[in-house]
């Protein structure tokens, strides 16, 4: 063992695993900003030009993000999908919707520097199923594994930052486009 790898407080595979969860779940923040300033531009369509145009951040802006940044994920998703729901095609809420799942399976898994993959129990079967469905997760291959929790492994993952580049690039892109607000800005 060399001297670095003694410093480690964790194998390198299962440090790499739990930082893609974490990077993850920081880029989920980052696409619920997205999100909740789509809403409030959308639903102040008059201070679109300010906001493209000019480097201070209008106060309703400022005023409506400190009230979004009090809700949770879900709600704000509902939020968007409510307010925005005529922009959005099938992929674009299929990926939100495995954003939700996953960012929401993360924040409430069991994470232990042992391993090199996260364990999450759903509240329901629904939810469950959904995961499983929109996530491809079988757990087939687990001996031992309870048949109602999910094993997350980040560890060979590409996917997942795949569906945050999309959702952002494509879709996000696309809705900002349809409803005037440069994309950047919000970024």
């Amino acid at each position: 063992m060399d001297q670095d790898s003694k410093n480690e407080p964790v194998s390198k595979d299962i440090d790499l695993s739990l930082t893609k969860a974490g990077r993850f779940l920081v880029y989920s923040l980052w696409i619920q900003s997205q999100l909740s300033d789509l809403v409030i531009l959308n639903k102040n369509k008059e201070i679109i030009n300010d906001f493209n145009t000019k480097p201070v951040i209008p106060e309703i802006l400022l005023k409506e993000r400190f009230v979004f940044w009090e809700r949770d994920f879900k709600e704000v998703k509902e939020i968007f999908e409510k307010e925005l729901s005529e922009l959005l095609d099938e992929q674009a809420k299929k990926d939100l919707n495995t954003i939700y799942y996953l960012r929401n399976a993360i924040s409430h898994s069991q994470v232990s520097v042992g391993r090199k993959y996260l364990f999450y129990k759903p509240k329901n079967e629904k939810i469950l199923i959904s995961i499983r469905k929109l996530l491809n997760i079988t757990n087939k291959d687990e001996p031992g594994l309870i048949k109602d929790i999910i094993k997350l492994d980040f560890s060979n993952d590409q996917n997942n930052m795949v569906l945050i580049k999309r959702f952002d690039e494509v879709s996000i892109d696309e809705i900002c486009k349809k409803i005037g607000v440069l994309h950047a800005r919000i970024r």
